[in-house]
């Protein structure tokens, strides 16, 4: 989107040109985002062990929903966010929560593309004391008799899908200690959800050794 603007204000007979820096810095961004994304990918497969550090998760939400917006509007889906308040900080590879995150939210938009809808991301403290997140959509729904299949790698139910987005999100998921798993919705479209250790009981865990 910043590249096609870009282009567009150097074809008009007075280029902006403090718009055209900002285009093109965007740009250098995206692109180093992009780069960080896939080294962090790399090493996942690689099992290298994550880049951690304290990371708010309700942060890069907000950030992915940003990213997102352009996708979202151009199929009539909303994006709403539910936040709990004081929400403990976890300790991950804040790359790899970030394409988490692109993959289940670009999975439900893709999922509503057809009819428009609302995507829902909820943060909340689990039962157990962690982070429990939820990615909810207003789509198809999970594929009949082949939920069980869906973070396969190479599985897929989209005409031009590469069937990778979830087997790496559940990779990223377990990588981190959590768990992710969906569920039908009992209208419209499905849920996806997982869960993440607190920073405390990451330190608790590398402390003990266990």
């Amino acid at each position: 989107m910043n590249a096609d603007a870009c282009l567009r204000w150097l074809a008009s007979d007075q280029p902006d040109l403090d718009e055209i820096r900002n285009a093109a810095s965007s740009i250098v961004k995206d692109g180093k985002r992009a780069s960080d994304v896939i080294d962090r990918i790399r090493a996942l497969y690689k099992k290298a062990p994550p880049q951690r550090q304290f990371v708010d998760v309700n942060e890069i939400i907000r950030e992915i929903v940003v990213l997102l917006r352009g996708e979202a509007n151009r199929y009539a889906v909303s994006m709403r966010t539910d936040f709990a308040a004081d929400l403990p900080k976890t300790t991950a590879d804040r790359v790899q929560l970030q394409q988490l995150f692109m993959n289940l939210m670009l999975n439900g938009i893709e999922a509503m593309k057809e009819t428009g809808g609302v995507l829902i991301v909820k943060s909340q403290l689990g039962q157990d004391g962690g982070l429990l997140i939820s990615v909810s959509d207003t789509g198809v729904g999970l594929p009949v008799e082949k939920a069980d299949q869906i973070f396969n790698a190479f599985f897929t139910a989209k005409p031009q899908g590469s069937g990778m987005g979830l087997a790496i999100s559940r990779s990223i998921v377990e990588a981190h200690g959590g768990r992710l798993w969906a569920t039908a919705n009992s209208g419209r479209g499905a849920t996806f959800h997982f869960t993440l250790p607190t920073a405390t009981e990451v330190l608790q865990v590398a402390a003990t050794g266990t």
